[in-house]
């Protein structure tokens, strides 16, 4: 469901970019000062080209603004509370006692460690004798 709402939510802001694009500039520049600027063309602008541009952008606006409201509000899928892992919290016992294992486990892999080396050296040993 998200990812259609995305989708479209995408289309949508394509759409209003490239109809803000289309639409020609507000300024009546010097004209309006004299009440030139109340012209045929100015007085039947909503039943124009420019007017329906006008229109559609505000639906797209609307459409925007609801989609992106939207989006917000539903919950990513990756998010669900199945997927939440606990996070262990350490204390000072269990921080004292992993460095003792740490220590141990160390140790033991010196010890593993030494004793590949000296079978190494014995089988060198026999071979070179």
């Amino acid at each position: 469901m998200k990812i259609f709402l995305t989708i479209i939510f995408l289309a949508v802001c394509v759409g209003l970019t490239v109809i803000v694009l289309m639409q020609e500039g507000k300024a009546a520049g010097l004209g309006s000062i004299g009440g030139i600027g109340d012209s045929y063309w100015g007085k039947n602008k909503s039943r124009s080209m420019e007017g329906n541009l006008v229109r559609f952008t505000k639906f797209l606006a609307a459409a925007f603004l609801i989609l992106a409201l939207a989006l917000n509000m539903i919950p990513d899928s990756s998010s669900s509370s199945s997927n939440v892992q606990p996070v262990a919290v350490e204390t000072e016992s269990t921080t004292e006692n992993s460095g003792a294992q740490t220590e141990a486990q160390t140790a033991e892999k010196a010890g593993e460690q030494t004793e590949v080396r000296s079978a190494v050296v014995s089988t060198e040993s026999e071979t070179n004798a």
